[in-house]
């Protein structure tokens, strides 16, 4: 089974994106920080990792450049509200593999993520 790591403070973006994915076959693995998420990343072992990038604690560009630093290479998307070039920008040069604006049609979603899962990108 395809597991993915969600991260996001907003619990209702968490809740509708858990949805959307064990809707379609993933195992979904929830954290509403940077923080924890760091804690779980290598025990977990996901095969995708979606963050948000603005997130109290630890954004989700220092989450991300954390995560790189330790070695793990999966797939990682940036989903965020900020439609702004130098944010997305930022956030690939932490590390994500690909920037998404939210709000964003769930079938794109899941399929960007899908085609980064069979390395499509």
């Amino acid at each position: 089974m395809k597991k993915i790591l969600i991260i996001d403070d907003d619990m209702t973006a968490l809740d509708i994106v858990d949805y959307l994915f064990e809707d379609h076959g993933f195992e979904v693995i929830r954290r509403a920080d940077g923080m924890s998420a760091l804690e779980c990343v290598s025990s977990e072992q996901p095969n995708i990792i979606l963050v948000d990038l603005m997130m109290p604690k630890m954004n989700g560009q220092e989450c991300v450049r954390e995560i790189r630093k330790r070695g793990i290479a999966v797939p990682i998307v940036a989903f965020t509200a900020l439609d702004d070039p130098e944010v997305h920008q930022d956030a690939r040069n932490a590390g994500c593999n690909l920037v998404l604006t939210k709000p964003c049609k769930p079938a794109v979603l899941v399929q960007h993520v899908e085609e980064l899962l069979r390395g499509a990108h």
